[in-house]
């Protein structure tokens, strides 16, 4: 099985090799199967709950006190190697299917991203939940444990056995009627063996898996379907987002304290809001009542600092004075939000409570674009440009409406990225830039491993070393509720984190609801 699953990882031609491959492990584990039954008989070897049936034919093979005792010790430490093995196989293989069911659909995409390792880590550390929590509900009996197995194993022999006979008859090809009666009488055969179990043994455990199979199936169509309707809307409303060339936004610069990461985050509105600029600031315990002076001496007096009075939260007060501006599809208003970071931990980040409860208050109002400018360390530099990236995964309504907003801000070096992992992606996407104009360039960069955040952070510090410079990353996000919030957004989350201590980097979210 682990074989037939694990094709790709051979050297060519593949599937010869693994034909050969198979056809080898099938002679030796037969081999080893028949003579260690036959030796089993012949000792009466007699299974118990505290010694293996093969610790007993080792032990009588090899008796304690013979020169070849020590036998005995290698013995059962082969067969520990081998379960490990076995245990490991299913970490190779569960998360290369989970990863070919979320390409097409069946489960979430997340499934399909690449750890740091090249290794499908989500579907690692599913697996591993999912098997310490059965190892705990059934406390490690493998009495009970086995029946999860068995049944799991036989019904997927006997599904891939007669999706081959139905193989056969549709392709037939040289000798297709002697393979087709070979994998009917192998699904005819696994097929008495699940039944067996599930009949036999439906009360002490089996009855989870009769249970749990269809729940998964119904499930995993119920994502497709989810999937399916999502990019229908997407793509069908993507030329009404296109038709409204005309984008209007309000810039607010939430001013908690006068910092370094403030001054780079009034620079920054400044270059994108031109007269359309507020400066709110909620006093807090603890904040420093001279600010309003102090600020209108950083700025000349313009933008003039408004102080909201906030007696129970000052992050409500605020929040309600953002809702209180205009905002719609086309109409945004854009939060600019300072944070200054003594050093790059994402505890700290938590900790910054008013920032971070006024971010998550934010997060999913439609045409609120919440734009972070984190600053690591406390020194006074002031960037002068700015050049903007927009990361694309598709031309939709969502990106084209981040790209709209990207050209709002009026930066001159505005250009969309799109990560391929081929050259069949590279080229539709191409293809749907050519039929839905936006007037801003389009790179393509290659991310042959799926992972799309080494190639961003090489783009980005292009252009960061410039001294000068600091680099503008306009987010599409979608705006989802309920448990679809776990279908969605899993890689805007994993960038932002990952470009959250990245220096001299701003990253500004653009929601799109689908109503």
């Amino acid at each position: 099985e682990s074989i037939s699953n694990g094709v790709t990882a051979f050297r060519r031609p593949q599937a010869r090799n693994a034909s050969r491959t198979l056809y080898v492990m099938a002679v030796i584990a037969i081999t080893l199967f028949v003579t260690t039954s036959w030796l089993a008989v012949k000792m009466d070897a007699r299974p118990s709950e505290s010694v293996s049936v093969l610790s007993q034919i080792a032990r009588g093979s090899f008796p304690a006190g013979s020169p070849g005792s020590i036998t005995y010790y290698l013995v059962q430490a082969f067969t520990l190697a081998i379960l490990v093995l076995a245990a490991n196989t299913s970490y190779q293989g569960f998360p290369r299917l989970a990863a070919l069911l979320a390409r097409d659909g069946f489960l979430p995409r997340q499934f399909v991203n690449l750890g740091d390792r090249l290794a499908y880590s989500n579907g690692i550390l599913v697996l591993a939940g999912v098997a310490t929590g059965l190892i705990i509900a059934f406390r490690a009996n493998v009495n009970s444990l086995i029946h999860l197995y068995v049944i799991g194993v036989f019904t997927a022999f006997t599904l891939a056995q007669a999706g081959m006979v139905r193989h056969w008859f549709r392709v037939r090809t040289s000798g297709w009627r002697w393979r087709a009666l070979l994998n009917a009488v192998g699904s005819a055969t696994t097929f008495v063996v699940t039944a067996v179990v599930i009949a036999t043994k439906f009360l002490d455990g089996a009855w989870m898996v009769i249970v749990a199979m269809p729940v998964l199936i119904l499930s995993f169509y119920g994502i497709r379907r989810h999937y399916r309707a999502v990019a229908r809307r997407l793509r069908a409303k993507a030329r009404a987002v296109l038709a409204e060339r005309t984008v209007e936004n309000n810039v607010v610069l939430y001013v908690e304290r006068l910092d370094p990461a403030t001054r780079e985050a009034l620079w920054y509105a400044r270059t994108i809001a031109g007269t359309s600029l507020r400066a709110i600031h909620v006093p807090f315990p603890g904040s420093d009542p001279g600010i309003g002076p102090r600020f209108f001496h950083w700025t000349d007096g313009e933008p003039r600092l408004e102080v909201l009075q906030g007696d129970d939260d000052p992050v409500e007060a605020l929040l309600e004075e953002i809702w209180a501006i205009p905002h719609a599809e086309s109409r945004y208003v854009t939060v600019v939000i300072p944070e200054l970071f003594r050093k790059p931990s994402l505890i700290d980040a938590v900790r910054h409570r008013s920032t971070f409860s006024l971010k998550l208050g934010l997060l999913r109002e439609p045409g609120v674009v919440v734009t972070d400018v984190p600053k690591l360390g406390g020194d006074d530099w002031i960037p002068s440009r700015a050049e903007c990236v927009i990361p694309i995964s598709g031309v939709n309504a969502a990106s084209l409406r981040a790209l709209l907003y990207a050209r709002s801000l009026g930066i001159r070096e505005t250009s969309a990225v799109f990560f391929a992992d081929g050259d069949e992606a590279a080229a539709k996407l191409e293809d749907d830039w050519r039929r839905f104009p936006t007037g801003l360039p389009l790179e393509i960069v290659d991310a042959p491993y799926r992972d799309v955040g080494p190639p961003l952070l090489g783009r980005l510090r292009q252009i960061t070393d410039d001294p000068d410079s600091v680099a503008v990353v306009v987010m599409p996000e979608l705006v989802v509720r309920g448990t679809d919030r776990l279908l969605h957004n899993q890689r805007a989350l994993y960038l932002k984190r990952l470009l959250l201590f990245e220096p001299r980097v701003v990253l500004a979210s653009v929601p799109y609801s689908l109503g």
